[in-house]
């Protein structure tokens, strides 16, 4: 092999790597971003994620390090957080009109729930959710064909009738074709899906916990 040749097939070989380098780069930086900017505008708080690593040919992948901050002065940093959880997705689909999720599982989430009267912190950031409109944050639409959630559990303080914390499990979630009901769902009204779906499993499993005084506090949560 003349040495013109070896030369050609390693510049090829590089602008390969190259280009499958940017690829993931602008893969992973795309859901991120999205995450991170549409999350914190839909609650009002600040949505983070430390890091987001998914294959641009199977599109199967991880995002470490999800978190959604608490709203004002509540006790503890974070209202919902997760390790690292597991999605699967259309990666096409990122540069079009539809963003198509094939599967989302999250596994031992960890939700923090603190009742001040007469709010709590879940129910001021599913309020702020309720405000934004389809649209708002993102001019897409989404289809999730499968949404998991297991192994949640919840922590419950609360200072009502007595200074009182608790830990307990919640029931595990599973949603389907979210999104895909024969029209087209905005980003929003999917999410919003999600998390009503999660906040009313974490504040049952609080109202469970609390006594009568708690369930008191939080009944109309529920209707």
């Amino acid at each position: 092999m003349s040495k013109a040749l070896k030369f050609t097939l390693a510049a090829v070989i590089a602008l390969i790597l190259i280009a499958f380098m940017v690829l993931t780069l602008s893969i992973n930086s795309i859901v991120k971003s999205g995450i991170e900017l549409g999350g914190s505008q839909m609650t009002g708080t600040a949505v983070t994620v430390d890091r987001v690593s998914i294959s641009p040919f199977s599109g199967k992948g991880e995002i470490s390090g999800f978190r959604v901050a608490n709203p004002g002065d509540y006790s503890k940093e974070y209202a919902f957080e997760v390790k690292d959880f597991y999605i699967e997705l259309d990666v096409l689909s990122l540069f079009s009109d539809e963003i198509v999720i094939h599967e989302i599982v999250i596994t031992t989430p960890s939700i923090w729930v603190e009742q001040k009267l007469p709010e709590n912190n879940i129910r001021t950031i599913m309020s702020n959710m309720q405000e934004i409109a389809p649209g708002e944050t993102s001019d897409k639409e989404i289809v999730i064909e499968r949404f998991s959630m297991t192994g949640g559990s919840v922590d419950l303080y609360t200072e009502v009738g007595g200074e009182r914390s608790a830990t307990i499990e919640i029931s595990d979630i599973e949603l389907a074709d979210l999104g895909d009901g024969g029209g087209r769902a905005a980003v929003e009204e999917v999410i919003r899906e999600i998390a009503e779906k999660v906040a009313e499993e974490a504040l049952r499993g609080a109202a469970r916990s609390g006594g009568e005084q708690i369930r008191d506090a939080i009944r109309d949560l529920f209707d």
